[in-house]
């Protein structure tokens, strides 16, 4: 378009030149006459005026236009140099920001707010820098300005309730992150804010919604959204257990084995609660489903307790079966040492424990090995070996048997945390370990009620339990 205009312009000088060129070369006299006046002159002095008449309005034409443009032009110059301004302290805004430096960076902020004060995005950088610095009260009102602001909508949302949880408002927290939904199919943080603070409140139901509606979205992976959802239904199942709804717990746990079969808890909790409702077989396939993958001790311990009154014979026969469906792992191998202690071979529980020793001495393993050494009625051999159990480091898996009740018998904020850890990176965190809670002893007395079934229900408070006999080798760690 502006070669164009540029040729036409070109065009048209090049006639009137030409036009005057040809009225300078004309022959004769140009005159002009009225009743007082008679002008004559030739034609190239009559051409040469009119040019310069021509040239001298085309100035004037010009200087006039400049003139009506200049505020419009110094406008436009004021606002460029203010969005220059405002571009520079906005990237130094961010920079501070992430260099940490709060302070620096809102004032950065406000210098871009003060070049372009009804520019979003100013206000937007503004409102970030002033969370940063912990001034609630100017960020809040600054998103508020953004929230029906088109394109700044989702990001106000999020900062607004960014804002509500920081003053502890959760309704708050959750009606913003709702809105944010309702105008993205894309953003991942209301889906995710929304089952946080459903994780935190203990509201499983409501988490399971926001897990559905992440795995609808594509947000989450499927084996994440099935993990998760397995956690939330074993912490539904144990709150309805408590709560005397066995039915009700009985369905969620055998949800949560669905969605993670070999997540311990859940596994657990189902055979339990199957063992209740006379459905040995079913809680025998539960267990044997999660051992064959992933062991654990209390799936063992489980196990054992769908024998309860039966003979040990029969007990360890039927405890053999789950190391046939994992022989080489670890737990497995430590079913054969216990096997052996409780049949009086020392000589072979010695050969399968030693090597796990050499691996890594735990507590547990040198426990085992000091049962052994009893056996064998090598009295000094069992001190050395429960001194250096006393010494030696816990189990994880094993510290998660309550040595008084059921195991994983956890609170709601553990069951948050075990939503992290299990549902978003498949690993179990330990809370009694943590808490430095005891264990279960590592080896029972048949004589002492300390190994009390745990498929049973979790014992009241106020209820005793016996101490271990006096020759009974287990120690608490």
């Amino acid at each position: 378009m502006k070669f164009l205009r540029l040729f036409f312009l070109i065009v048209l000088a090049l006639l009137i030149i030409g036009g005057f060129g040809y009225l300078a070369m004309m022959e004769g006299e140009i005159s002009f006459k009225n009743s007082s006046t008679n002008i004559t002159t030739n034609p190239a002095v009559a051409a040469g005026a009119l040019l310069f008449v021509t040239l001298l309005m085309a100035l004037l034409w010009g200087i006039l236009g400049w003139l009506w443009a200049l505020p419009s032009k110094l406008k436009q110059s004021q606002t460029e140099a203010g969005r220059k301004k405002a571009l520079e302290a906005y990237g130094l805004s961010v920079a501070a920001h992430d260099s940490g430096d709060y302070s620096e960076s809102r004032r950065q902020a406000q210098k871009a707010i003060s070049a372009l004060p009804a520019a979003p995005a100013t206000k937007f950088l503004a409102a970030r820098a002033a969370f940063a610095a912990d001034d609630i009260t100017a960020a809040e009102k600054l998103y508020s300005e953004l929230v029906e602001t088109p394109n700044y909508q989702i990001v106000a949302r999020k900062g607004l309730a960014d804002i509500a949880r920081q003053k502890g408002n959760f309704a708050a927290v959750i009606s913003h992150a709702d809105a944010a939904l309702q105008i993205t199919k894309t953003s991942t943080w209301p889906t995710e804010v929304i089952f946080k603070e459903r994780i935190n409140s203990g509201d499983w139901e409501g988490a399971l919604v926001a897990i559905d509606e992440a795995d609808k979205r594509g947000f989450v992976s499927k084996k994440t959204a099935a993990r998760r959802r397995s956690v939330v239904l074993t912490a539904a199942a144990h709150r309805a257990e408590k709560n005397g709804n066995l039915d009700k717990a009985l369905e969620y746990s055998a949800r949560a084995v669905k969605q993670a079969p070999n997540f311990a808890p859940a596994v657990v909790m189902a055979a339990r609660l199957n063992a209740k409702a006379s459905k040995d077989w079913a809680a025998a396939s539960t267990i044997e489903n999660a051992w064959a993958t992933d062991p654990h001790p209390a799936l063992a311990l489980a196990y054992k307790d769908l024998k309860t009154g039966h003979d040990k014979a029969a007990i360890a026969k039927w405890t053999l079966g789950l190391v046939k469906l994992n022989p080489d792992h670890r737990e497995s191998k430590i079913l054969i040492v216990e096997d052996h202690i409780a049949n009086n071979n020392a000589i072979g529980a010695i050969a399968v424990v030693e090597p796990l020793i050499q691996v890594r001495a735990t507590a547990r393993l040198l426990a085992l090995r000091a049962g052994a050494a009893l056996i064998q009625a090598d009295k000094k051999g069992f001190d050395d070996w429960m001194r250096k159990a006393a010494v030696a480091p816990r189990e994880p898996d094993w510290s998660d048997l309550d040595p008084e009740g059921s195991a994983f018998a956890y609170e709601d904020e553990d069951w948050a945390r075990m939503v992290e850890a299990f549902g978003d990176n498949g690993r179990l965190i330990h809370p009694r370990l943590e808490r430095l809670q005891s264990s279960r002893l590592i080896m029972q007395d048949e004589k002492t009620d300390a190994g009390a079934p745990l498929i049973a229900a979790p014992k009241a408070s106020n209820e005793s339990v016996s101490p271990p006999s006096p020759d009974d080798p287990g120690v608490e760690f």
